[in-house]
């Protein structure tokens, strides 16, 4: 019996050591390579993955996301509605007043999983990501002539907001910042010093979910329905978001096609895992956490130009980087506490091992040596939870335009970048402009919008 458990416990620690060595294809480096494959432009890899995401119950809606995200940008509207519309109906509960986002909807609330990984725990979209894919639906929608479903999608996207902002407001004031005096000092360690690297993009915007554009989209297919009172609501929180929106506040002047541009630059930071030495409990102990790495970036300046003439310039309104970070920096304390725990779980039982005294030396010594085998395989397999969307983009600027002769521009004035767009000839009425610029490759989609029903709400009732 103890020849055996002598064998169980080698094998555990070779499987440690192997696990050390770097045997194993850990979430990040697989997200890495299907990010180069997607910048690439090898589509095939990138969605091998995103399928293999999609079919674990544990990270189904990001699988499902990045899949429809792909599809979206090769002009399958029909396959990336499919795939984001069972996920988009899950999160919501029905109410009398209508849809309400689940509470356990958003992420980076869950404390659960104390004693396995956090990536046991299953995938919930951030709600910036949440509201990028209501935005991307509606567009979905709108390519395939359901314009009633455009309009019901963003006024899930502002509905979100508000209900966040509401919620936000009856939450106690966060006396985290005191943990370090009253609570763990390993926990204020690596509270303090993620938040630190978080600090300098996070703090560039008010919340993880706050999101102008959405609330402009939405007033626009309002206004296209001629409901201007609630298009004006919505305008009016588009600018106390983001001012530049106040820009494009009113209707354009002029002749010809009333476009909405909507561009899309570059592609959102990826998490990366980074070890934190601790102290715990008196002994040393080091964790992985989830980080982003890079400074703040400043969005580019976009001109939008008809006949070789400044038509406007785009306003830069959905800061995705600054957004992700928030998320993450919100999400610190519960993921320090998860991680602190379970260090300390195995620390105590390590402890306790080495205090058990049986009269047997053998049978001792495989105690300790199997608790601290067990102990090493976890530590080493553990993975910080760096799951998130990386193919969205990292800025988002909008303008609203006249475009007479159907043909216009939008060009990169820090890369002199330019990309023409050519609405549907003799085009009249209104159109959806949605490019994607990943530095490498853009994709474009000139949508126009399909006729509303044309019923004027009474008052407003934009929620």
């Amino acid at each position: 019996m103890e020849k055996h458990s002598f064998r169980v416990v080698v094998r555990m620690v070779s499987l440690a050591a192997s696990l050390a060595a770097g045997g194993c294809m850990t979430y990040h480096k697989a997200a890495v390579a299907s990010r180069n494959d997607f910048l690439a432009g090898d589509g095939v890899h990138a969605e091998e993955r995103a399928k293999k995401l999609a079919a674990s119950k544990k990270t189904k809606p990001l699988g499902c996301f990045e899949l429809a995200r792909m599809k979206m940008l090769n002009g399958d509207f029909a396959g990336s509605y499919a795939l984001f519309a069972p996920q988009l109906e899950e999160i919501f509960d029905e109410t009398a007043e209508g849809p309400v986002l689940k509470t356990s909807a958003v992420a980076g609330t869950a404390l659960a999983a104390t004693v396995s990984d956090d990536m046991s725990i299953p995938y919930v979209p951030a709600a910036y990501e949440t509201v990028l894919a209501l935005q991307y639906q509606a567009v979905n929608s709108l390519a395939l002539g359901r314009g009633d479903d455009a309009r019901v999608y963003m006024r899930r996207a502002t509905a979100i907001q508000e209900q966040l902002k509401e919620e936000k407001r009856a939450q106690p004031v966060d006396k985290s910042e005191d943990a370090g005096e009253s609570g763990s000092s390993a926990a204020a360690k690596a509270a303090g010093e993620l938040e630190a690297r978080l600090a300098d993009v996070a703090s560039q915007v008010g919340s993880a979910y706050e999101n102008a554009l959405a609330w402009y989209f939405a007033g626009y297919l309002m206004e296209a329905d001629s409901d201007m009172d609630n298009a004006a609501i919505a305008y009016r929180e588009a600018a106390a978001i983001s001012p530049a929106a106040a820009r494009f506040a009113s209707p354009p002047k002029g002749e010809g096609a009333d476009v909405l541009v909507v561009y899309e630059e570059s592609l959102v930071d990826m998490m990366e895992p980074v070890k934190i030495p601790l102290v715990i409990g008196g002994t040393a102990w080091s964790i992985d956490f989830p980080v982003y790495r890079s400074a703040a970036r400043k969005p580019a300046r976009i001109a939008a130009e008809t006949d070789s003439r400044l038509a406007a310039e785009l306003a830069p309104v959905v800061n995705v980087q600054a957004l992700a970070y928030r998320n993450l920096r919100d999400a610190v304390p519960g993921i320090v506490a998860r991680n602190i725990s379970r260090a300390a779980v195995k620390i105590a039982a390590q402890q306790a091992a080495n205090h058990v005294h049986t009269g047997n030396s053998s049978t001792e010594f495989l105690l300790r040596f199997g608790v601290l085998a067990f102990n090493t395989v976890r530590t080493v397999s553990d993975e910080a939870d760096t799951r998130s969307w990386i193919t969205i983009p990292e800025h988002v600027h909008f303008a609203r335009i006249k475009v007479k002769d159907g043909v216009f521009s939008l060009r990169n004035t820090a890369n002199g970048r330019n990309v023409q767009i050519h609405l549907p000839p003799h085009s009249a009425g209104r159109f959806v402009v949605w490019v994607s610029d990943t530095g490498r490759s853009s994709a474009i989609e000139a949508i126009p919008l399909p006729a509303g029903p044309g019923q004027r709400s009474e008052g407003p009732t934009i929620l």
